[in-house]
């Protein structure tokens, strides 16, 4: 039974070998329908690991082929949809994407060479303006007056303009809440200020979800509801939907009560929403009680490969990880590179990293997770005051 493009959708068994073919990402062989055979498929979409790097037109093709709008922040980012200033604008950008990735069976390879070159607008035009006039849909015209969306894609956005987006997605939030239409930004504002700290928490994250989005590494709610325990952007954005879906289903009393008493999960289940945690991480995280400090260097690791800068460690971090016997910056960005590898591979566990911290045995376990480890130095780098003497 052979695998099926997203287009195609599932497994098959009856197919035609002369149209199987090889996902560009990984190498694997999958089945696709005539109509498909021209895209540059790419492994994510097909769940499989890949041997070119993921790039940002292949979250876009993702997003194309699931009807939705993305979710990925780069990506977001590098194709307009973060300067999109509604909803139904980002939902007409998306369509353009849909006429110029599943209609005209642009690939994500092209697009993503078209950016990096600066002719992204240009392109467009060029792929639409090959259609008659009477086949191009009417997310093209749109572009055609919108066209500096596209255009200053990847630019900061103007002060004024985060601002007053910041501030309809706490307009917005607070409505959904139950808070009345005619509170002005300044009222809303103060009445927030005046919540309890898990209630500031709840309401920000009911804000992010509203606009389509979910907490990202630089924010500390991508701990506080679970965000850490994901290993992939899908999974993210997965996670993401669900809680759109619960807080749909519940009152913000409810949710707040239950982030407050540590049974997130719980809500979940008696809404019956589905939620995958069957490496038991989202449970540590939402129902724990107490943060491992693992899921702070996580957070910090996640920060670092996303901007390129350094982030600052907790002192936790910096105790039970090593980094304090660190002696230059050499040494400090090697031990991230682990702990990066080991978040990455499909064998590490940040519950089993954790364990091994606190029995003091770091270079034990990172040693059967990443290769490379046993120059002596490693082990010098690994210890750390544990396990703690009995009192």
């Amino acid at each position: 039974m052979v695998k099926t493009c997203q287009k195609c959708h599932g497994y098959s068994d009856n197919y035609d070998e002369a149209k199987l073919k090889r996902c560009s990402g990984c190498q694997k062989v999958y089945y696709c329908s005539t109509s498909c055979q021209k895209h540059d498929w790419v492994c994510h979409i097909f769940d499989c690991k890949p041997r070119r790097p993921i790039n940002t037109a292949d979250y876009l093709a993702l997003a194309v082929y699931q009807n939705l709008l993305p979710e990925h922040p780069q990506t977001c980012e590098d194709y307009g949809f973060n300067r999109a200033p509604t909803g139904e604008e980002k939902s007409k950008l998306l369509g353009l994407y849909i006429g110029l990735v599943k209609y005209r069976e642009i690939s994500p390879k092209t697009i993503h060479g078209w950016r990096v070159r600066g002719v992204l607008v240009n392109e467009i035009k060029a792929a639409f303006y090959k259609i008659p006039e009477r086949a191009r849909g009417g997310y093209f015209p749109w572009f055609l007056q919108n066209e500096h969306i596209v255009a200053l894609a990847g630019q900061p956005l103007p002060e004024k303009v985060l601002h007053d987006r910041n501030d309809a997605m706490v307009v917005c939030a607070w409505r959904f809440m139950g808070g009345s239409e005619r509170d002005s930004v300044e009222t809303i504002r103060a009445a927030i200020e005046r919540m309890p700290a898990e209630e500031q928490k709840c309401h920000a994250l009911y804000a992010l979800l509203l606009s389509k989005w979910h907490p990202s590494p630089y924010l500390n709610l991508w701990i506080d509801f679970g965000f850490a325990s994901c290993t992939s952007q899908e999974e993210e954005m997965a996670l993401g939907s669900a809680y759109r879906r619960l807080i749909n289903l519940c009152t913000f009393k409810e949710f707040c009560d239950a982030y407050r008493g540590d049974r997130l999960l719980d809500l979940f289940r008696s809404k019956g929403v589905q939620v995958d945690d069957s490496r038991g991480h989202l449970q540590d995280l939402l129902h724990a009680g107490w943060r491992k400090s693992v899921w702070d260097l996580k957070q910090s690791i996640a920060q670092e490969d996303s901007s390129k800068v350094e982030s600052d460690m907790a002192p936790s971090v910096t105790v039970d990880y090593g980094f304090m016997n660190c002696r230059n910056d050499s040494e400090r960005r090697q031990l991230k590179r682990v702990y990066k590898a080991v978040f990455d591979s499909p064998d590490g566990d940040p519950l089993a990293l954790h364990e091994a911290a606190i029995k003091g045995n770091l270079h034990g376990y990172l040693s059967k997770v990443v290769k490379g480890l046993k120059n002596p130095k490693f082990k010098r780098l690994m210890k750390n005051p544990y396990p703690l003497p009995d009192l």
